[in-house]
């Protein structure tokens, strides 16, 4: 999340991976607590896992760069998650007349551990460890730094898709980001080499693997054998297929060239995008305006009216953070002095 020193190219990649999380969010959950055609249920399920690449392109965009830990970054990241979380949730409890239940208010204050933002917590993991993972970059030779590499991608993505361990399923734990960190990093080291490939024969193997999944996906149920280890290796965070795709389109944008104000402006409220998007007296909301008016509609409906609608809320949550400016500088300065008093 620390942008210092970033082009445009890569800022662009985070904005473009939040529209894809907010995108796949209204197609995976919000959607389908509606009933629709049982065809366009199966086409919109075997496109998801190719919309699934946000959270992988965050991390990856991370290990490029390297997360520099300080008190002040952690104290903006608590602080933005307090403002856009707590107010919206105790709303909701109220409406929910559930305010004056101690358990509920507990948990609600113990967002951290009691959260509808499973990134949020795995990102705190993830730059609370940074500075150890820091050292060892630093310090280790190419020799050490492939075999960790190796490693963690060996327990992360083979014994998590392989049901090995219910502790790494899905690929939204530590030892996923950790891996993931490490790739970003190899990026930066070995990017001259990656971007000799030309671009064709990226997005050509991008849609061989894509095409290849939906088709499956198509012809055989999730609950099927052939359905189900297809399922695996293309949609967790761990799963080979989905970090494959999401290395493509990483240096894919990292061949643009760009050096704009707005696209930097419009990245740095990225997280907060994801933080409003995902409150859940605001899914409620998603749901009521969009997916009750996708029934029964056309899959090439589904799709635009869905997309556009998660350009819609993309664009007011930037304009949100905006208009929370004030408050972040206010927050900037008390987490300087925090910072210098540490």
């Amino acid at each position: 999340m620390i942008k210092s020193g970033r082009n445009s190219s890569h800022e662009l990649l985070r904005v473009f991976a939040m529209l894809i999380i907010v995108w796949y969010h209204i197609l995976s959950y919000y959607l389908y607590i509606w009933p629709h055609d049982t065809v366009n249920d199966c086409l919109i399920e075997a496109i998801i896992p190719s919309l699934h690449i946000g959270v992988i392109l965050f991390i990856l965009i991370s290990g490029y760069y390297g997360i520099r830990p300080s008190a002040k970054g952690f104290f903006r990241l608590i602080i933005m998650t307090i403002v856009y979380f707590l107010p919206l949730q105790f709303w909701d409890l109220a409406m929910q007349g559930r305010i004056t239940h101690p358990k509920a208010i507990l948990q609600t204050i113990m967002f951290l551990t009691n959260t509808p933002y499973w990134f949020v917590r795995t990102y705190l993991y993830l730059f609370m460890v940074s500075p150890l993972i820091n050292s060892f970059i630093e310090h280790s030779s190419n020799r050490q730094l492939l075999y960790a590499l190796l490693v963690m991608g060996i327990i992360s993505v083979y014994f998590g898709t392989t049901n090995g361990d219910p502790t790494l399923y899905d690929g939204k734990n530590l030892i996923n980001f950790v891996f993931l960190y490490l790739l970003g990093h190899t990026l930066k080291t070995q990017l001259q080499d990656l971007l000799k490939i030309k671009t064709g024969w990226l997005l050509l193997l991008y849609i061989i693997l894509n095409a290849s999944i939906i088709i499956v996906l198509c012809l055989y149920p999730r609950n099927s054998v052939i359905g189900s280890k297809a399922w695996l290796l293309s949609f967790p965070y761990c799963s080979p297929i989905l970090i494959i795709n999401a290395v493509i389109v990483f240096c894919v944008f990292t061949r643009l060239s760009l050096n704009s104000k707005l696209i930097n402006g419009l990245a740095a409220s990225m997280f907060a995008v994801y933080l409003i998007h995902c409150q859940p007296l605001l899914q409620r909301l998603y749901q009521g305006l969009i997916c009750s008016r996708l029934v029964h509609t056309s899959l090439s409906g589904v799709l635009l009216v869905s997309f556009t609608f998660s350009v819609l809320i993309l664009c007011v949550s930037v304009g949100i953070d905006k208009l929370f400016t004030p408050l972040w500088r206010l927050s900037n300065r008390f987490a300087n002095n925090l910072q210098k008093s540490i």
